[in-house]
């Protein structure tokens, strides 16, 4: 399955949680390289996700901002699927 698909089911469902504000980063010039696919603010908890089909990695760049994320108490990981997410989300946002 392509990235952008997976963005699109991924957002579908965290548009469907009540205390969940999400929104897609735009991605194409360097101010943006780096930064995780979708950007949310679950349950007032800052939590980013970087989508990956099943093959993708994420780049250096990519690891580096989601360290820095979890270094100052923020979530965030690689997600795969829609499971995935409601997983993470269930341990960190009670989501």
């Amino acid at each position: 399955m392509l990235e952008k698909n997976i963005q699109r089911k991924i957002l579908a469902y965290l548009k469907t949680l009540p205390c969940c504000h999400c929104f897609k980063v735009a991605q194409g010039d360097y101010s943006t390289a780096g930064i995780s696919d979708i950007l949310c603010c679950c349950n007032g908890k800052f939590v980013a996700i970087e989508v990956k089909n099943e093959k993708g990695r994420p780049t250096a760049l990519q690891t580096k901002f989601i360290e820095t994320i979890i270094k100052c108490n923020g979530t965030a990981f690689i997600a795969r699927s829609v499971d995935d997410v409601k997983n993470i989300l269930k341990e960190v946002c009670d989501g």
